[in-house]
Formats: C-alpha cells, sequence, structure tokens
C-alpha cells in the first residue's frame, strides 16, 4: 500500500484550473499560512471553516467506500446537498466567483506540487501563496509554496511564456488527501480508457 501511495503522490495530470498567486516573504512564509490569512481578514469565520469541515468530510468518504458503499454514496449525496447551501454563503461564494472570473490555464498537477504558466518569471525559492481551483470537479485549495526550479509551460498560451515548478508547503493534510483521492480517480479513468482503447484495437485487428 505504500507504494501505490507513493506512485500516486508522484503521478501528474494535465489540468485546467482557476489559479491565483501572490509572493510572499520569508517572515509570512515562516509564521505560516493561517496567521497569514488572519492578517489578511480571510482565516477567520464560517467560510474558512465550512471549507475545512468539506475537505474533511470529503476525505471520510473516500475511506467509507471501501466499507460501504451504498452508505458512501448517501453521505456524497448529503455533502452534495450541503455543499448547494455553503455555495450562496456571501464571503463563500465571492471567494470562488473572484477565483473563477480569469480563466482556467493549463497545469501539470500532483499532490505535492505543480508546474504553472506565467506572465513573468519566478528565481528558484521564491515564496508564495496560492490558491486554486479545480474546473473539473471544483474542489477549491489554498497552500504556500516554493519555486524549485524554472521549467517550459505547461499551455500553449503566449501571454504565459515561464513554467513555474513549485512544492507544496504548509497544505493542510486533509486536503493534500483530497488531492492525492483526485489524481487517483483521474489516473484510473485514464487507465480505464486505455483499456477500453486496446480491446477496440484488437476486434479491428481480428479477421471477418
Amino acid at each position: 500500500m505504500k507504494n501505490g501511495d507513493e506512485n500516486r503522490r508522484s503521478f501528474r495530470i494535465v489540468e485546467s484550473v482557476f489559479l491565483n498567486y501572490e509572493t510572499i516573504s520569508d517572515l509570512d512564509f515562516h509564521q505560516g499560512l493561517e496567521h497569514w490569512k488572519m492578517a489578511r481578514g480571510t482565516g477567520v469565520g464560517v467560510r474558512s471553516r465550512l471549507m475545512d469541515i468539506e475537505s474533511r468530510f470529503e476525505q471520510k468518504i473516500f475511506v467509507l467506500k471501501s466499507e460501504s458503499l451504498a452508505l458512501a454514496e448517501c453521505m456524497m449525496l448529503l455533502n452534495e446537498k450541503i455543499s448547494v447551501l455553503m455555495e450562496e454563503l456571501p464571503g463563500l461564494k465571492a471567494s470562488k466567483v473572484a477565483l473563477a472570473k480569469q480563466p482556467p490555464q493549463i497545469c501539470e498537477l500532483g499532490a505535492d506540487g505543480m508546474l504553472f504558466g506565467s506572465p513573468k518569471n519566478f528565481p528558484a525559492d521564491t515564496k508564495l501563496a496560492l490558491r486554486f481551483l479545480l474546473a473539473s470537479d471544483n474542489r477549491y485549495v489554498e497552500t504556500f509554496c516554493r519555486v524549485v526550479r524554472n521549467d517550459e509551460p505547461p499551455g500553449d498560451d503566449e501571454n504565459m511564456p515561464y513554467g513555474i515548478a513549485v512544492e507544496f508547503l504548509g497544505m493542510k493534510q486533509e486536503q493534500k488527501d483530497i488531492l492525492i483521492q483526485h489524481l487517483f480517480d483521474r489516473e484510473s479513468e485514464t487507465l480505464r480508457m486505455r483499456r477500453l482503447k486496446l480491446d477496440a484495437d484488437q476486434l479491428a485487428r481480428q479477421p471477418d
């Protein structure tokens, strides 16, 4: 199981995300994400608590699937119902709407980091505060990160000529588990489509 978890962590997918980031000082970085959010007035209140609970709830549902699929499906429906109500909260809605106002961009996403395009370059070891919303399933993630290298950008947007590879730092374990689950789901779908293609090719090669 350990090897499977490590493989999943190293697995990378090409993903469309709504992305926002800004540089932070070494002091902000060492004081931590929660302190930084509170200093900006975004670390307290119902919005932050609900987003944290939702993340932990989704992780428990993922574990429950292996024990009772029917019960997990009921919990998923309940979570979906709660999410609909959460989306109407002014603070949460404003946060996601503001992030989604900009066009999504193509990134390479993993459990421990990501590669994204940027209109400007960042030297290695630059600290960033990162927020992103997965376009495929509306999952919201916020974390500190550190630039580890410059690379080719994953997309073909000429307005983002620099590829910035970062490692996530200070991310809550619940959010990291959600990312690993997301990667596992995408990996499983990729393998399923690959098997279907192989089956179709084999059928096509069979004589009439």
